[in-house]
């Protein structure tokens, strides 16, 4: 019997088209319709009758027992390229990596080599390159767009100098091909941009929270939902410049334990409402220098 094993009778490779990423055994493997050797009529060959075609990983992933990369990326209508590992027979493709383009017309459900849903590639980016468009350097009905035109502004109380602080623009300014960009299927996205003066750290939800690092390591954190933050042991902050904090409805801050306040300079309350203080215990008030209180009235129980 003649065993056949990758490489020992040459390289059998292949080009094809992804239509179908649903595999049942959740290793990542896709169905590949592959030219020269898949008809493109569904009819004499349906896509449910393809091979599970295995996708290689990168030796940056362990790809065993949870460890490393998970091996998804491949959408219906990616073009991939590989090779057969039992040669001639052609039963068992692996794919090396996938190819880009520029789609020219949406997928023909009634053809193989096609998404069968219909989907991809997206109609309203037909005649472009499959490279991301932030990537090229084109913001156009993009996130960053969206972002440029939905900043957010903070109001400075008039004892901090009063004013109004508006949310930082990005500094998006990407050139091809400096900019990496990861973006998935429901429009979440991450920037690595090198672009020369305008590099930037950027990662975005679809929601349109996001976390950005300016080219000067200004960073810019927006969050359009809730936070909720748990630090188990200490936290530490250090600002070497002023502090400012809006907050547009209730404030409630609960210490179990002590809690101090030293302020080496001037300290100015505005309250313009009522103030109510209560102490469990004695409560100390001394100062160096005179106390003044003007009230309308003052009334002691």
């Amino acid at each position: 019997m003649h065993e056949v094993f990758a490489g020992k009778d040459g390289f059998i490779w292949f080009q094809g088209v992804v239509e179908d990423r649903n595999d049942p055994l959740m290793l990542g493997r896709v169905k590949v319709r592959c030219l020269g050797f898949h008809t493109e009529n569904l009819q004499e060959l349906p896509t449910d009758d393809l091979p599970w075609a295995y996708p290689i990983q990168p030796i940056t992933s362990a790809a065993m027992s949870g460890i490393g990369q998970t091996p998804l990326g491949p959408v219906e209508g990616t073009w991939v390229f590989g090779f057969f590992r039992d040669g001639q027979s052609a039963q068992e493709p692996m794919i090396l990596g996938t190819i880009g383009g520029i789609p020219q017309e949406k997928s023909n459900t009634d053809e193989g080599f096609n998404d069968p849903s219909g989907t991809y590639p997206l109609e309203k980016l037909l005649n472009e390159p499959d490279t991301n468009k932030i990537a090229r350097g084109d913001e156009q009905e993009t996130i960053t767009e969206k972002k440029k035109s939905n900043k957010d502004k903070m109001e400075i109380p008039q004892i901090g100098g009063g004013g109004e602080i508006e949310e930082p623009e990005t500094p998006y300014k990407a050139k091809y091909p400096f900019n990496h960009v990861k973006q998935s299927e429901s429009g979440h996205v991450e920037e690595v941009d090198d672009t020369p003066g305008a590099e930037r750290l950027h990662k975005y939800h679809k929601s349109g929270t996001f976390e950005e690092i300016h080219p000067d390591g200004t960073k810019v954190v927006k969050i359009v939902g809730n936070q909720y933050e748990v630090v188990l042991k200490d936290n530490n902050l250090h600002v070497s410049g002023k502090l400012n904090i809006t907050v547009d409805s209730d404030v409630s801050i609960y210490a179990k334990k002590n809690c101090n306040l030293q302020v080496d300079g001037d300290l100015e309350q505005v309250v313009n409402g009522d103030i109510k203080i209560n102490a469990g215990g004695s409560m100390k008030l001394t100062a160096s220098d005179v106390i003044s209180l003007v009230a309308s009235a003052i009334r002691l129980n």
